[in-house]
């Protein structure tokens, strides 16, 4: 391809970039109005939904006539069509047709939706009216939305006829503007090239050996970057002074990666000097990487192993690796370091190259991960293994004698679910610690008094099977705090069970909900749930929310425990950046805390 003028290369793409930055900025600013504007249209048609649901509801348990009536002309007065359909997708009256010749709306996307509890919106084009459409549908019944859903729908042809017209508007403004682009960027093309051909002839001359003859562009109104190309090339030693400030910084930059390293890298010197130190290294063994540069290395770190280690290391004419087992200020370090000779430009031995590597937290991980295994195997095998025997002893005869059938079924029966609720406890810890990990957690202001009754609620029916009695206090009665509500009440409810479970028959639980006032702190909410059960003796108590843990374990089995609710209550109140206290004394019952900061 033929090399084209400066001029011809530059004119024509900014005339170019110009024009589609218009049209692009133009479409998207239609896209954003389109947008705004449905979206004003979904919630003005979800609060006239919202506003006729009790009167569809009055309406469903009379005469479908009725119903049918009511929705043609309310649907002609607010001019928007209303259906409502039952939860087998069945529509039972429409304003605008016979529901008796409809097709069933049970895979229409809102009203699928719309049967799980949410409201949904959907945008389509309809064949009966020949037109895009905008669909809003609710559920009939919050508490249970399978029973039917209510669709209000409104056509969108007006906010569309609005936007085409945007479009051409849009259109006519990128022509206009396109002329008036093309004569700014004919000038704007001339002023750039003209005084880099002037550069070209003066580089040229240099080239030829011509240095009296600088290169001097006399229009002050050039670009500086063009001012200072000419002086460049007017000033060869601008060019070295460039480049070393080049390898300056380079050098800055390989000191900082070096500094910024989470590895800690150390180079001796043969006579067992630092001659650096980054920031990692000096922190492994608290010391000032500022201050011990040239000073011997015995006399920083006083390690023995590691001693020994970096004096092998300047024997050595190879990489050297080793796990070293330190104790630094009292504490078991694991380190796994590495030693490469150091050499200077010349290929001489100058010293050695240390990399430590901390494994003390991957090896802190690899055992907790260890007992989890382990614990998870113990806690699955139990009954899967009384799964595997009873199935057996069917298979050998037992399942002839219908008595002796029944009976080890419902034992298969009760280890199953007991296997289920294991996964699925594992499956809420997992959930729970990978939605604190990414900071996913929603937050939001919350009265914690219908959090408590809705917990009650949910722990009543195991409460009267042991004819238990639950009382709550909330002090005030309109405490809040910034909490996720449905973790929230997932951690209370573990301890309520808890509290249910090892209760006496006949006892009495307290649930209460306080704000506390400390003089040297932030406020904060404490939920205790008190019991009268046979309390947590010391050596427990320590580790009572570990995974798995149990006080006694054939106790808990038998109630069915999985041993992970305390863990999930311990991860729950660490997700809110809370803690849990336990309080408890043998024959005197346990008092489980729940601290909460009031504001996160």
């Amino acid at each position: 391809m033929k090399n084209r003028r400066f001029f011809w290369q530059i004119f024509p793409s900014a005339l170019f970039i110009i024009i589609i930055s218009i049209g692009a900025a133009g479409w998207y600013g239609t896209q954003l109005i389109r947008s705004f504007h449905y979206h004003e249209m979904e919630e003005d048609i979800g609060d006239r939904a919202l506003l006729l649901r009790p009167h569809i509801i009055q309406l469903l348990d009379s005469n479908d006539d009725q119903l049918q009536e009511f929705c043609r002309q309310t649907g002609r007065a607010a001019t928007t069509r209303i259906t409502v359909i039952a939860g087998n997708g069945t529509v039972l009256a429409d304003s605008n047709e016979d529901p008796s010749q409809m097709d069933n709306h049970k895979n229409r996307p809102e009203i699928q939706t719309a049967i799980t509890g949410k409201m949904d919106a959907s945008l389509r084009f309809s064949k009966t009216l020949s037109q895009n459409m905008l669909y809003v549908a609710i559920p009939l019944n919050d508490d249970n939305p399978q029973d039917g859903v209510l669709r209000l729908s409104v056509s969108a042809a007006a906010l569309d006829a609005v936007i085409a017209s945007l479009h051409k508007q849009i259109l006519y403004g990128i022509f206009f503007i396109a002329l008036v682009a093309a004569g700014l960027s004919y000038y704007l093309a001339r002023r750039i090239s003209s005084p880099l051909e002037e550069m070209r002839r003066g580089a040229e001359r240099l080239a030829g050996g011509d240095t009296d003859r600088p290169i001097i562009i006399n229009d002050n109104s050039i670009p500086r970057e063009m001012t200072e190309l000419s002086h460049s090339l007017n000033n060869m030693a601008e060019q070295l002074n460039g480049r070393i400030k080049i390898i300056s910084q380079q050098r800055n930059e390989l000191e900082a990666v070096f500094s910024s390293m989470t590895d800690g890298v150390l180079a001796i010197g043969n006579d067992h000097s630092i001659i650096h130190i980054n920031r990692a290294a000096a922190r492994l063994f608290h010391i000032n990487h500022r201050t011990v540069q040239g000073l011997v290395v015995e006399g920083i770190i006083r390690n023995r192993l590691l001693q020994k280690f970096l004096a092998d290391s300047l024997q050595s004419d190879v990489t050297i690796t080793k796990d070293l087992s330190l104790m630094e200020n009292g504490q078991e370090m694991t380190l796994r370091v590495h030693a490469h000779p150091l050499n200077d430009g010349e290929e001489r031995r100058m010293g050695s190259l240390i990399v430590l590597h901390n494994l003390t937290r991957i090896n802190q991980l690899e055992s907790i991960r260890q007992d989890f295994v382990a614990n998870v195997s113990h806690e699955l095998k139990t009954p899967i293994t009384a799964i595997r025997g009873y199935v057996e002893t069917l298979l050998d005869g037992a399942i002839d004698n219908r008595e002796d059938a029944e009976k080890f079924l419902n034992i298969i029966h009760r280890q199953g679910s007991r296997l289920d609720a294991i996964v699925d406890d594992l499956l809420t810890l997992a959930r729970i610690e990978d939605t604190a990990e990414k900071n996913e957690m929603e937050m939001q202001e919350e009265t914690i008094s219908p959090i408590l009754e809705a917990v009650i609620q949910t722990c009543r029916v195991a409460a009267e099977q042991k004819n238990i009695t639950i009382t709550m206090q909330c002090l005030p009665e309109q405490l809040t705090a910034t909490i996720n509500r449905s973790m929230l009440e997932q951690a209370i409810i573990n301890l309520l069970t808890n509290a249910v479970t090892y209760s006496p028959e006949g006892s009495t639980i307290h649930l209460r909900a306080e704000q506390q006032n400390k003089a040297t702190t932030n406020q904060s909410i404490r939920i205790d749930v008190q019991d009268q059960g046979p309390g947590i003796s010391h050596e427990h108590q320590k580790r009572i929310f570990e995974r798995f843990y149990r006080c006694d374990k054939a106790r808990s089995r038998e109630h069915g425990g999985t041993g992970l609710g305390l863990a999930i209550v311990k991860h729950i109140a660490a997700c809110h950046n809370g803690e849990v206290e336990l309080q408890s004394r043998m024959g005197s019952g346990s008092t489980f805390s729940l601290i909460l900061p009031k504001q996160n």
